[in-house]
């Protein structure tokens, strides 16, 4: 059943710093321990589990949960994301809560501030008080909250900020904001009149502008090592929410669907693991260095492999081995990480990479293995390749006389036209198929511009339109 193996796995462990069980919903008691996880090292409260690990269950336990994270929400001081979920485990509901580490510490439940200490939860002293908010003021000179001059709010995205807003408001309803300005100032990505380096990541709609480092380069290599040729290279620079979304249309059109055959019915399968991909390009656009010039997001299509690369180490305290099970999440960049938790592009706080070994397994791809070597860790997705078929790089597979015959009738473009016309053809004639939109990604270009290029090679009867518009796709026109 669907998050049984976050139960597995957690329950193969001891109560610690990071793990409590709970045989009842007391809200007093998981308060104080939730507060306590976001001042230490984040954690896992399950509820419906007694101390020697018998599953007792919750009862009215959807209900239960919606009242406790709204509880939650509403009392702990300053706002943190917290996670919650009903998971039915051996025929029995369960409650999982979820925390990570706070980046505004010292973090208060009604006035009173708790941390964690081996597997019980105190209150804090003098000393433990003076340790959270020198990790305040350290936290505050982070990268992330560093000021970005010269940027305005016209060089923000405002529907995405607007989206956003809505996404809070929705988690924590009783929030509002006057403005955009006063949604990032509440938020920490406005600080003393500037935004800071987390906002323009987010949210910018050129931040290449200002943080040259935060593109991502797609790459899609004919063989099974990096060279001068490939079959597609796309540089995505956009604020995050755009480049997730473009990223991920690039790996839906390069890895394609397979249709198979399920009784009478025929029906589409992915050629990749969604969800772990996604996964993985989360945790690297989340956790990667953005303060180092250097930095870089690489995602890698090889002819036996795909490989997401990101400039940044994995933290002290985490080894690659740790990656395979439920383990501590220390954020790197924590303001980037909420907003997209908000947006729940982070649907479970510190369970992604056994969401990821989870997906492939449960569709039968093989699982992912990670690497880290000179401050760069690597996700290597084993067996997973591209299915565009052209081998030579753009044009080089089209047929010599069909490439002189697009010329020749499209003899009043220009050069730059003629050579877009060829590669559309070849895509097509490589992945029949595809739709505007998919092409489009490709390419690199507006739909518009696309269309315009379609509706030239559909004229002169290169190509043609088959199917329905909701399921057909482009083709090379037999003639």
């Amino acid at each position: 059943m669907e998050n049984n193996f976050i139960i597995n796995n957690l329950l193969q462990k001891e109560e610690s710093v990071r793990l409590e069980l709970k045989t009842n919903a007391h809200i007093t008691s998981i308060a104080k321990t939730i507060t306590a996880f976001i001042n230490t090292q984040g954690g896992d409260i399950l509820i419906g589990v007694s101390e020697n690990k018998e599953i007792v269950g919750v009862e009215n336990a959807v209900s239960l949960r919606n009242r406790i994270q709204h509880q939650l929400i509403d009392t702990i001081k300053p706002n943190a994301p917290i996670s919650s979920q009903v998971i039915r485990y051996k025929g029995k509901d369960l409650i999982l809560i979820s925390v990570w580490e706070g980046a505004n510490k010292p973090y208060q439940y009604k006035g009173q501030i708790f941390t964690r200490e081996n597997d019980r939860t105190k209150l804090s002293n003098q000393d433990i008080l003076r340790e959270l908010i020198s990790e305040r003021k350290a936290a505050d000179f982070h990268w992330e909250r560093r000021a970005v001059l010269g940027a305005s709010l016209n060089d923000l995205d405002k529907q995405e900020i607007n989206k956003t807003i809505a996404y809070y408001q929705d988690y924590k309803s009783d929030k509002n904001f006057n403005d955009e300005e006063d949604f990032l100032i509440q938020t920490g990505l406005m600080q003393n009149g500037h935004y800071t380096n987390a906002c323009i990541v987010l949210f910018a709609k050129s931040p290449t502008r200002f943080i040259p480092q935060s593109k991502i380069r797609v790459t899609v290599y004919p063989s099974d090592s990096t060279g001068d040729r490939f079959l597609n290279d796309r540089i995505f620079d956009g604020n995050l929410f755009s480049n997730i979304t473009g990223v991920l249309s690039f790996l839906d059109v390069t890895f394609g669907k397979s249709i198979i055959v399920d009784g009478v019915e025929r029906k589409e399968k992915l050629n990749y693991p969604l969800l772990a991909l996604r996964e993985g390009l989360l945790n690297a656009m989340v956790h990667r260095d953005y303060n180092s010039v250097n930095g870089f997001l690489q995602v890698s299509i090889f002819s036996d492999r795909t490989e997401i690369a990101n400039y940044g180490g994995l933290p002290d305290g985490i080894t690659l081995s740790d990656l395979r099970k439920e383990h501590n999440s220390i954020l790197r960049n924590p303001d980037i990480a909420k907003i997209c938790f908000i947006r729940k592009y982070i649907e479970m706080l510190g369970s992604g990479t056994l969401r990821m070994i989870n997906d492939c397994k449960k569709n039968k791809f093989k699982t992912p293995a990670w690497k880290q070597k000179n401050n760069i860790t690597t996700v290597v997705f084993p067996e997973l390749k591209a299915t565009l078929k052209n081998s030579e790089g753009v044009n080089e597979g089209v047929n010599e006389g069909v490439k002189n015959k697009l010329k020749a009738v499209f003899i009043d473009e220009s050069e730059g036209v003629k050579n877009e016309l060829i590669s559309i053809y070849e895509i097509i004639e490589t992945t029949p198929n595809l739709k505007t939109k998919d092409i489009a990604t490709i390419i690199d270009k507006g739909l518009s511009t696309t269309e315009r290029y379609l509706k030239k090679l559909k004229d002169e009867d290169f190509i043609e339109f088959v199917g329905s518009s909701k399921t057909g796709g482009y083709d090379i026109k037999k003639n």
